[in-house]
């Protein structure tokens, strides 16, 4: 073989090895998104007072929510749920608060819980703030941004980021939180550089929370082999004051609300929280 042609099968070999890796991420990113397909209604949770609405996201497509306006003026939780569910039991975990007569607006997201669409970070930052922008309508009844408090979980950590960044909340819940997600798949993958592959889908939080204003709530669990409290620590090392950050020693990424995540929740709110009247 000349040196010429040698050159030539070089390069060949480079250009398939580009090659496969944009289809080998094109597929990776279609694999991100498994949430559950349940499309029972908020009756089949014992979910009373809640209700699903429709209404228009930024570019249009009818999107979902599942909704609760609050008792008096006590405050509305924003929910943003994890992976790998769907919408019924991620807001069954906020019965406590809405025992308390809290409000809720959980998004429904695309390509979840029986619902037609792509599932993307774009996507859902957008819809979020359709959520956010519509919500007096949605509720019929006047949320001042004083009592909106937006709370992510797992996934939903990085959605509910970039709505305090981009709306006023009074106050931000982040369960289970990451820096990036891409972090996730570098410590899933054994320490593939995922941030450096990954040119979407990273819900890149610890570049956006410094514009966050509001007062700042982050909870984890010491257990947690999902997301590493680490990640957290960054996360919450670059947001601004008032900020707290709560730790479980027996803590998973599942089990928080057992090891104490309402109780600390409610009383961080009473704190930080001045505008809303709540229920004891």
């Amino acid at each position: 073989m000349s040196f010429q042609n040698g050159l030539i099968l070089i390069g060949g070999l480079i250009v398939l090895a580009v090659i496969g890796g944009f289809v080998g991420m094109h597929f990776f990113y279609k694999s991100i998104y498994q949430f559950g397909q349940s499309t029972d209604g908020p009756e089949n949770y014992g979910l009373e007072g809640v209700q699903e609405v429709a209404f228009p996201s930024e570019d249009g497509t009818e999107i979902a929510a599942w909704i609760k306006p609050p008792q008096g003026k006590a405050p509305v939780i924003l929910y943003f749920m994890g992976n790998f569910t769907s919408i019924g039991p991620s807001v069954s975990r906020l019965k406590p608060f809405l025992e308390k007569g809290y409000g809720v607006a959980a998004l429904v997201y695309r390509g979840s819980s029986g619902k037609t669409g792509t599932s993307s970070e774009e996507a859902f930052a957008a819809d979020a703030r359709a959520l956010y922008d519509q919500l007096d309508i949605l509720m019929k009844v006047e949320i001042p941004e004083t009592r909106r408090i937006a709370h992510g979980y797992s996934l939903g950590t990085g959605i509910s980021v970039r709505l305090a960044a981009e709306r006023p909340v009074a106050a931000l819940t982040l369960e289970a939180a990451y820096a990036r997600f891409c972090d996730y798949f570098t410590d899933k993958y054994y320490g593939l550089p995922f941030c450096r592959l990954m040119t979407q889908e990273r819900y890149d939080s610890i570049d956006r929370i410094g514009a966050v204003k509001a007062p700042i709530l982050m909870l984890h669990g010491e257990q947690d082999d999902a997301i590493r409290i680490t990640s957290a620590r960054r996360l919450f090392d670059a947001a601004n004051e008032p900020k707290q950050f709560r730790t479980y020693t027996d803590g998973t990424h599942v089990n928080l609300a057992d090891q104490g995540l309402i109780e600390d929740s409610l009383a961080f709110y009473r704190v930080h929280v001045p505008d809303a009247k709540f229920t004891d």
